[in-house]
Formats: structure tokens, C-alpha cells, sequence
């Protein structure tokens, strides 16, 4: 699906303001359709390949910690005149080294599973090896706290072509998922 006009607007808007240094006002929708307002500095604008969508990652101040929005979500923008405080930077910097997270998976290779996995892992940091002998795969994946169930639907995805080899936190919460899933064909 291509970005619509209006979309492509906001992300231009997007863009103008982070390069401007300047706060926004916004109107976000969330995913239960509640509507979201506040001020906040823009940090980010990223672009998900797999999903095909802009999240726009903002500095709430007033709450200290970072919201990552879907563009397309999004009721509003609208530029201010108030500048980027120059702490923000910082503390989102901050922010984020303190929710690093790191998953291994091991992946094999069917049903184009290493082709998915890094496609769907594009945007996150990451090393990766290969195994010969084995004919696997074995991803280091970087995320942040914030994006875990996002992370845990895109591993679930890839079905038993996927292996959580660490955290043991992790391997128990796909467990969980997978027999929930059992439980409700039960």
C-alpha cells in the first residue's frame, strides 16, 4: 500500500520539523481509536519495509520517555515556534540505552524464512552468522523494550523456522503464546 497524500504531508511535515529543531503539537490515534494530544520534540522519522509505514519517534518531556507513533495515525501536526530544548537529545539518547534489548534466533532455512527474518528485522541492529555445517542461520537482534510484542509477533511469524536461543525470557513468552494459541483451538 502506498503512501496517500496526505500521509506523504505529514511526513514531509515530519522531516521540516526535526530539521528546524522545532516542538510540534499532534493528535495521534491510537490503535483502539482513542485520540492522543500533546507537545513534543520530534527524534525520529523511520521507515518499517516490512509493514510498509513511517513511525514518527517524539520526546515526551513532561512524561520523560519516548512514544513511537504511526504516521498514518496521526490526526495532526502542527508546527510551533518553540525550539527543540537542547536536553532532549540527551535524554532520549539516555532513554534508549536503558531499554536495550538483545534476542538470538536461530533461523533455517524454509519456507524463505532467512529471506522474512531480514526483511522484517531491517530496521533494527543487528549481527548475524551462518553455520555451513548446519545450513542455519544464527541473528543478534538489537530492539527496545517498547518494541518487544512487536518483536515477539514478527519471531512468531516466521513459525519453526525460528529457534529463540537467548533470553530465556523471551523462548518463555513465545512458549506462552504458542500454547494460548493451542488452548483456543482446544
Amino acid at each position: 500500500m502506498a503512501c496517500s497524500t496526505r500521509g506523504a504531508h505529514l511526513v514531509e511535515e515530519c522531516l521540516l520539523l526535526r530539521r528546524q529543531k522545532r516542538q510540534l503539537a499532534y493528535a495521534n490515534r491510537d490503535s483502539s481509536g482513542q485520540i492522543h494530544e500533546g507537545i513534543c520534540s520530534p527524534c525520529r522519522l523511520e521507515y518499517d519495509a516490512a509493514a510498509n509505514c513511517y513511525y514518527l519517534i517524539i520526546w515526551q518531556p513532561d512524561e520523560a520517555r519516548a512514544i513511537k507513533m504511526r504516521v498514518a495515525r496521526l490526526a495532526s501536526v502542527q508546527c510551533l515556534d518553540a525550539p527543540i530544548p537542547a536536553s532532549t537529545e540527551e535524554a532520549f539518547h539516555q532513554f534508549l540505552a536503558d531499554r536495550r534489548q538483545s534476542v538470538t534466533l536461530r533461523i533455517e532455512r524454509q519456507n524463505n524464512a532467512v529471506e522474512r527474518s531480514f526483511m522484517m528485522f531491517a530496521s533494527y541492529d543487528k549481527e548475524a552468522s551462518y553455520d555451513e555445517e548446519a545450513d542455519t542461520y544464527t541473528i543478534q537482534l538489537y530492539y527496545y523494550d517498547f518494541d518487544r510484542r512487536e518483536i515477539l509477533q514478527q519471531i512468531l511469524s516466521l513459525g519453526a523456522a525460528a529457534t529463540v536461543l537467548a533470553p530465556a525470557d523471551m523462548r518463555e513468552a513465545i512458549i506462552e503464546r504458542l500454547q494460548a494459541a493451542w488452548q483456543n483451538l482446544q
